[in-house]
């Protein structure tokens, strides 16, 4: 089991949510407007049995989603912002978590919940 963690309001999921394997990345986003929350929460994830579209170390990870799903590239936009508009296709295509290298902070390890199982959330005492 991999414990990851997300800042936001509540535990409630919907749709897809980012997650760091990183206690510090995650509580970065406890006050960073517009995204995030005011609460740490932490889930224990079996990413071994999960399917996982790895693009951390991905040349051009839009690029390889483009070809995998057969859609129009997106334009200027980095894999980290792209995956959460299009989770239904990767969990369609049979993907739960997708791995991307986050702009904020920098080159941050995100985990991309995009289908399956919802992972339950336990809020951590920050």
């Amino acid at each position: 089991m991999t414990t990851l963690y997300r800042a936001a309001d509540d535990g409630i999921i919907t749709d897809c949510a980012s997650f760091s394997a990183s206690r510090e990345v995650a509580e970065a986003y406890l006050d960073n407007p517009g995204f995030g929350g005011r609460s740490l929460w932490s889930a224990d994830v079996d990413l071994e049995s999960a399917s996982v579209l790895d693009l951390y170390d991905d040349a051009d990870p839009v690029q390889t989603i483009v070809d995998l799903l057969d859609v129009r590239h997106p334009g200027a936009i980095g894999a980290d912002e792209w995956v959460p508009r299009i989770c239904s296709r990767l969990a369609d295509a049979g993907y739960e978590w997708v791995r991307v290298r986050d702009s904020y902070p920098v080159d941050a390890e995100t985990w991309i919940w995009v289908g399956g199982d919802e992972p339950e959330m336990i809020e951590e005492n920050s």
